[in-house]
């Protein structure tokens, strides 16, 4: 099977839609797809990579409460038309459809090619989805199957572009067992390890710093904090240090205040063993509410985040369980599981169904 694969984000900068578009283009590969990934990229990405085409210059603006960095560029019509014409996709499975214009030639030279859309966002408002609604209607009649990461992504779709859905979720590449953390006890001090961007005001990590001063103020020298990711102290790491930032944490905040379909920061410290400690938002509380690998606290409150972490790292039984339980969890969201269920889509075989 030959499969064109777009995201519309520059490649360049981290980020959820192409963590998940480069964790698919690798999974596919490793099942014998012949695939493509087709997307901007600001500077030089991966250039050994022959299956990764870069196309479209980026652009910089707001998009759901963040800086996004998307490509507008209409002038990569014809260059993804030659892509198409001369790759021979038999599917062209297209992430956030509605963003223009990538993925809009994409659909619009797709030929015979089987459509797919994945969507990915949730937002508290519909206002973009309801001023480009003749726009989207369009996108719609263009796709023959759809897609969304989670509950939450396909009500945001839905509510003013009605139509048969699949959930997918965002998937996870399962580490190595000797890159889980051991099931071993918090450490002195408790290490509350945070990844992404903190000069996104949604990430939260303002109110997580927030958080850690009150712990320090109640126990002094009990809790200390390491971040990484665009704007912290380390800066972007590799995923070797990553890795090894996880395997250090006794416990990951993931205090993001909105606009988050899934979470895959929670995700992947869960497979590396690290119990999640995150806000009670949609996107997190759709698939970690009950599943006893962390604890969900109000969105934006600083006392209840630091009483969340104390909570959850006060209590030795109730902590090692959940240290056991977090890969377990994770394992739901492995690609080896996801992967047969968007073959399935791609051959038309599984029924769409609301769930």
């Amino acid at each position: 099977m030959r499969v064109l694969l777009t995201t519309p984000y520059d490649l360049a900068v981290p980020g959820g839609v192409n963590r998940h578009a480069l964790d698919l283009l690798d999974a596919l590969s490793q099942r014998g797809c012949v695939v493509r990934l087709a997307g901007p990229s600001s500077v030089i990405f991966r250039p050994g990579d022959a299956r990764i085409i870069r196309l479209g210059r980026v652009r910089v603006g707001g998009l759901n409460g963040a800086r996004s960095r998307v490509t507008l560029d209409l002038g990569i019509g014809g260059q993804l038309k030659r892509l198409i014409a001369d790759f021979r996709p038999d599917v062209v499975h297209v992430q956030e459809p509605f963003l223009p214009t990538l993925n809009t030639f994409a659909l619009l030279y797709a030929g015979k090619a089987r459509r797919v859309g994945t969507f990915h966002t949730y937002s508290e408002t519909s206002r973009g989805y309801l001023w480009a609604w003749p726009w989207c209607r369009w996108i719609n009649t263009r796709l023959d199957a759809r897609v969304a990461v989670s509950v939450s992504a396909r009500e945001f779709a839905t509510r003013w572009h009605p139509q048969p859905f699949t959930i997918v979720s965002n998937g996870v590449c399962l580490p190595p067992a000797d890159a889980v953390r051991p099931a071993r006890p918090v450490g002195k001090p408790v290490k509350v390890l945070f990844v992404g961007r903190a000069d996104e005001p949604r990430k939260g990590f303002a109110i997580l710093q927030e958080a850690m001063r009150r712990l320090e103020l109640e126990s002094s020298g009990a809790f200390t904090l390491d971040a990484v990711g665009p704007a912290t102290a380390r800066g972007e790491v590799t995923a070797a240090e990553l890795a090894a930032a996880y395997a250090s944490a006794d416990v990951c905040a993931v205090p993001s205040t909105g606009g988050e379909s899934f979470g895959l920061v929670a995700l992947e410290a869960l497979a590396h063993g690290v119990p999640v400690v995150a806000s009670r938002i949609r996107g997190y509380a759709d698939w970690l509410e009950g599943m006893g690998a962390g604890a969900l606290t109000c969105a934006g409150d600083a006392p209840a985040l630091a009483a969340a972490i104390r909570e959850l790292t006060g209590h030795p039984a109730g902590y090692l369980a959940a240290v056991r339980r977090a890969p377990e969890v994770a394992a739901c969201y492995s690609w080896d599981v996801l992967v047969p269920r968007l073959l399935a889509i791609y051959r038309g075989d599984q029924p769409l169904s609301p769930d």
